[in-house]
């Protein structure tokens, strides 16, 4: 009985030290990675829909401020168009490019002005 014991003890000793060992030896240093990349593709109209903050502006004008901090602001037909200083750092399609450039040049210059 005492031999089943010893026994009993000597196996669950070996499985426990195979357990521990085999845990990885490498050391992790707290490495801390770069940032994600800003995001450099977004839309230039988003249409409008349930659940979209939409904001006045002093001037009267209505604005959607998106999570990346991009100004779009409310023209024809209830949707929004990306404000003109973030046109240079965007990668867009030629469809959505020619859709805001008609409503900014039939916009009277609107969307020109900087607030």
């Amino acid at each position: 009985m005492k031999t089943m014991r010893i026994v009993q003890t000597a196996i669950i000793a070996c499985v426990a030290v195979v357990m521990v060992s085999c845990g990885s030896s490498r050391e992790y240093q707290g490495r801390s990675y770069p940032p994600p990349r800003p995001q450099s593709n977004f839309n230039l109209v988003i249409s409008s829909h349930p659940g979209l903050m939409i904001s006045r502006h002093p001037s009267g004008r209505y604005y959607y401020r998106d999570t990346h901090g991009h100004i779009y602001w409310r023209g024809y037909g209830n949707r929004y168009y990306l404000d003109r200083r973030y046109m240079n750092r965007s990668y867009y399609n030629h469809q959505q490019y020619n859709d805001w450039k008609r409503y900014n040049n039939n916009n009277n210059g609107r969307s020109r002005r900087r607030y």
